[in-house]
């Protein structure tokens, strides 16, 4: 069977047919407001409140809905927001702690700074793709200081320092994946984590920002590869059979870790009143969220968290 095209009318009556409430007198209302968002965008929104077996949305209003998805829309700003401080003050600690260590220059010879482990062949290999890679970025780039001469080598690269203006959070995610454990782990503690903690942490931020910068649900997301809990906040995750739960609670707690100490004065209002805005009242949609309860999303707007255990059990 072929699927034939809906009015906005019809979807609207199609979402009320599987459970979803509306109001008696808003039916132009809410078919404009379908037809701004799109019906699939708006049924992405749904899909937690689904029931297979009825086949059926339950306990879902078109209010409450769209709810989720303004709110949503406002998480991502406010998540990429803080996101980018961490990617700035990471790609500076990179920079700097290989331009103290090997020189303006030396980073372009991985051997000098990546893991012993990695095979040989594939440094190189690493090497020379970053290298190509690197040239044609320094090119579409609109920083002033890599056009001057006194910034550049005599192949035309950069200093480390103004090199790392022109990576992408993954470029920076995959240099320090490579570090060696020496230097990894004087870049974690400048984080307050291990170098796995960091590695885990930067991996799972790369992947939220690239949620952010897409339009997607973030807010019902689930990491299939799920991060390390930070440990001042795990009683604020949902246990679950086997460790966590990997909804999108586990990432906003990673990232407010990172925050303390990349600026202590950050303020996680915006994000804390979102999420409040979301889960309202109820503990159920809390956990789908993957916190421990309501209550936990108030640890955001602590400065300290000597107390975290208290608010979240």
């Amino acid at each position: 069977m072929v699927p034939k095209q809906l009015t906005p009318e019809q979807q609207r009556a199609r979402f009320a047919e599987r459970g979803i409430t509306f109001p008696r007198d808003t039916k132009v209302r809410d078919a404009n407001k379908i037809q701004e968002i799109g019906y699939y965008k708006l049924k992405e929104f749904a899909y937690p409140f689904f029931d297979s077996e009825s086949e059926t949305y339950k306990n879902l209003s078109f209010k409450a809905l769209l709810n989720r998805y303004y709110q949503d829309k406002n998480f991502r700003i406010f998540m990429l927001h803080a996101i980018e401080d961490v990617e700035v003050r990471l790609n500076n600690a990179v920079a700097s702690q290989l331009g103290q260590k090997y020189g303006a220059f030396g980073y372009l010879e991985f051997n000098n700074w990546v893991n012993r482990e990695i095979p040989k062949f594939q440094v190189e290999k690493n090497q020379y793709f970053f290298k190509s890679n690197l040239l044609k970025k320094i090119k579409r780039s609109n920083l002033p200081d890599l056009r001057q001469r006194q910034n550049l080598n005599n192949d035309g690269f950069p200093t480390v320092w103004t090199m790392v203006d022109s990576l992408t959070f993954g470029d920076t995610v995959h240099l320090v994946e490579a570090m060696a454990p020496a230097n990894l782990k004087r870049l974690a503690n400048s984080f307050a984590c291990s170098p796995t903690e960091l590695v885990s942490w930067i991996k799972c931020m790369n992947f939220i920002r690239n949620v952010c910068v897409h339009n997607s649900d973030l807010i019902d997301i689930r990491l299939i590869t799920k991060p390390l809990p930070p440990s001042e906040y795990r009683t604020c995750i949902l246990p679950v059979q086997g460790g966590y739960a990997n909804g999108v609670a586990i990432a906003v707690l990673i990232l407010k870790h990172l925050m303390n100490h990349v600026n202590s004065r950050y303020k996680f209002g915006n994000i804390e009143d979102s999420l409040k805005k979301i889960i309202g009242d109820d503990d159920g949609i809390a956990h789908m969220l993957g916190f421990a309860n309501k209550a936990a999303i108030s640890v955001l707007i602590k400065r300290e968290y000597y107390d975290t255990e208290e608010v979240c059990d």
